[in-house]
């Protein structure tokens, strides 16, 4: 690790205390205060005057020290490298990219340990110019996500780093959705991909499904596809802009497929063939807010568990639910 790197003792006794507080409990997040005057503050590190930093609606106490594996990097500073300290960081974001196929997540102003620690004004413009530097060399884009102040008026910046591999056109992920019937899974997909919430009455759905009976009773059999793309910004690209699949390829550098999956036992063999053979990279589990955890959804979890596939789990339909 450089200079530019090192931390002073102070530091890494917070770094020593860190770790030793649980990971789940140092990366609650807490309330910002509407009013807070980091919301007036210039942001001279962007290209366009006008254009303004995406605001964390989250206050960090902490993350989990760095992991060495995956495509997340905490960075304290990158300040003005020397030629053989630049060409270290260049590799490392290229095996970063690789790491999550074609992403990176850089945390500015973070220590190795998850500590916040933050920088200067002056030292963030710095190390964005640098990771732009870094991004250019390997013909790849960054987009700021969010920036917050810590303690002493320092930043903390999390960026994106995107580069689509030079055999594609665009950063492929496929999603297979899983849940029970009647969990809202075409309809979250049908929102999602068209731009326009659902009436009430399914009708979000109804460009998912193939055949008749499936419109009729509101229930998926077979498999459908819809895509969801992304630009350079991290702006969505779908069906309410654009007609056709071709269009939405064409002005993305990166595209969701969502697999929707029958959620009826009845065509439990449908859903294992999608989870299987369209090689999905994660697997969304819907759950009825109302109906809660059934246990069709807890056999779908485990068929993504079984195949290895990464779950994550979206609660639908929770207006329904209520308030008490």
């Amino acid at each position: 690790m450089s200079n530019q790197d090192s931390i002073s003792n102070k530091t890494k006794s917070q770094c020593n205390y860190n770790n030793n507080v649980d990971k789940h409990v140092s990366s609650l997040f807490g309330p910002v205060d509407d009013n807070d005057d980091d919301y007036n503050d210039n942001n001279d590190y962007y290209d366009d005057e006008n254009e303004q930093v995406p605001r964390s609606p989250f206050v960090l106490a902490g993350l989990p020290p760095e992991p060495q594996d995956g495509n997340i990097e905490y960075k304290l500073k990158l300040i003005d490298p020397n030629p053989d300290r630049l060409q270290h960081l260049i590799t490392q974001m290229n095996w970063r990219l690789k790491e999550g196929h074609g992403e990176a997540l850089y945390e500015i102003g973070v220590e190795d340990c998850g500590t916040l620690s933050g920088v200067s004004h002056e030292e963030l413009q710095a190390s964005l110019v640098t990771l732009r530097k870094m991004a250019d060399s390997l013909h790849a884009s960054i987009t700021i996500l969010f920036e917050r102040k810590v303690e002493n008026d320092r930043h903390i910046v999390e960026v994106l780093v995107r580069k689509v591999p030079d055999d594609q056109h665009f950063i492929d992920l496929r999603v297979a959705v899983l849940g029970t019937v009647d969990s809202g899974k075409s309809s979250l997909i049908g929102v999602c991909t068209y731009g326009e919430l659902d009436n009430g009455h399914g009708r979000a759905r109804l460009n998912l499904f193939r055949h008749v009976h499936e419109i009729q009773s509101g229930r998926t059999s077979s498999i459908a596809h819809e895509i969801l793309g992304f630009n350079d910004s991290g702006e969505s690209i779908d069906y309410g802009t654009y007609r056709t699949p071709r269009e939405i390829c064409d002005r993305s550098t990166k595209i969701i497929t969502f697999a929707d999956l029958a959620g009826h036992t009845k065509y439990v063999r449908t859903t294992i063939f999608g989870l299987s053979a369209h090689a999905a990279d994660f697997a969304m589990l819907c759950v009825d807010a109302p109906s809660s955890v059934v246990d069709t959804t807890r056999e779908h979890f485990s068929y993504a568990i079984t195949l290895d596939v990464p779950v994550f789990v979206v609660i639908n339909k929770i207006d329904l639910c209520s308030k008490a």
